[in-house]
């Protein structure tokens, strides 16, 4: 097992898909995340993926993260939106390093987000409460939307 090592999250942008707002954040564990290539695929799957349903089958507020880790497996896309005010929608898809142009669905079987994933979630937890929740009843999207993450972990 590896030891620790502090990976560096950074915010890259705000995506703008019909009516929906995706904030996108790269995780890598070079210093920089390195892939353009890949960030332009998994950039245009976002429009797939946000169609894909769940089995709660609740309404969603067009609003969410991307995070994209280039780790050591390969790079993990997952894909996270708000559904009910109070609920996330999440997928991870797996590129290997030999095949960055296929996305493999690999959650559903148990598999959470990662150590250094769980720091974006987290910060996306706090600013949805803040933002939305402890608005209502006049949420502030556009807030959420312009609170973001960079930081070393």
């Amino acid at each position: 097992m590896d030891s620790y090592k502090k990976r560096r999250i950074q915010f890259k942008e705000v995506v703008s898909l019909k009516d929906w707002k995706i904030k996108v954040y790269c995780i890598s564990k070079e210093d920089q995340f390195q892939h353009p290539d890949y960030y332009k695929q998994a950039i245009a799957k976002i429009p797939s993926w946000l169609e894909m349903k769940n089995s709660f089958n609740s309404r969603d507020d067009k609003i969410g993260f991307l995070i994209l880790h280039a780790g050591n497996e390969g790079i993990f896309a997952i894909i996270n939106w708000w559904i009910d005010r109070h609920m996330m929608n999440s997928h991870i898809f797996l590129s290997t390093y030999k095949k960055l142009d296929q996305f493999q669905k690999i959650s559903g079987d148990g598999l959470a987000p990662c150590i250094w994933e769980l720091e974006v979630i987290n910060h996306e937890r706090v600013s949805w409460t803040k933002h939305v929740l402890q608005a209502m009843p006049e949420p502030n999207f556009q807030a959420y939307a312009d609170d973001i993450i960079n930081k070393v972990v």
